[in-house]
């Protein structure tokens, strides 16, 4: 399998694009480490995993806290002696113009969309540094291409500072052997998605699992001649 021996990373792991990642990592054979909030969706998670489930781990973590997030990185690492693959899924949404969305709400979409990811990075980046090899894919939103965001706009900054992050990242640890990119799906057709908006034409929304492809080909050495790139994945 292509991905046997590979350790991957994946945060929001139990979401609903999270978990097509997961999937997929394990149908290639990685060991896939996941640092989750809620106990139903591990479990959850877990079922689904099948005869993979020897190759999932989690944990309880709070990403927004730098420490809990280094702690179970360390705990992977020691236990499989290597952190291969990152994949930071975990985000979150909310709607709001920028003059009336609230001080808490713009707090929480950095937290949940740009913090997450950074300490993400600090967990696991020194270990990629010295194991000379390290593949990272960010998720960000092609809600905000070509200007978008109107409407969403604590949402769209911080989805846009997840995009910036990862090109800076990518010139950063060029010279380690690590490459970066950053995927940037449009509308996800997800459960939670539908219920929200019942009314929407969903044809054209993008599939979780066509997303994960593409974060599978970015993981892989097919991807190797490839250093910073942003995708749309747009359906």
């Amino acid at each position: 399998m292509e991905f046997e021996h590979r350790v991957a990373l994946v945060t929001g792991g139990t979401g609903a694009l999270g978990s097509a990642v997961v999937a997929d990592l394990l149908a290639s054979g990685a060991v896939v480490a996941v640092p989750y909030r809620s106990e139903e969706a591990w479990k959850r998670l877990r079922d689904h995993a099948g005869t993979a489930e020897n190759r999932l781990t989690g944990a309880s973590v709070e990403l927004s806290d730098f420490e809990q997030t280094a702690q179970f990185a360390r705990q992977t690492i020691a236990r499989f002696g290597r952190l291969d693959f990152l994949v930071a899924c975990a985000g979150g949404f909310a709607p709001g113009l920028s003059y009336q969305s609230s001080a808490e709400a713009w707090e929480r979409m950095w937290s949940m969309n740009l913090r997450s990811v950074v300490s993400a990075l600090h967990a696991v980046v020194p270990q990629m540094i010295q194991q000379n090899f390290g593949r990272i894919v960010t998720v960000s939103s092609g809600a905000i291409l070509d200007g978008g965001g109107a409407g969403i706009a604590a949402y769209a900054v911080s989805k846009g500072a997840v995009r910036q992050l990862s090109e800076i990242l990518a010139q950063e640890l060029k010279a380690y052997n690590l490459h970066v990119h950053c995927v940037m799906p449009g509308t996800l057709d997800t459960p939670a998605n539908r219920a929200a908006m019942p009314n929407a034409d969903a044809s054209h929304w993008v599939k979780v699992e066509d997303v994960a492809r593409v974060i599978h080909f970015l993981l892989s050495e097919s991807a190797r001649p490839l250093r910073g790139a942003v995708l749309p994945v747009l359906g």
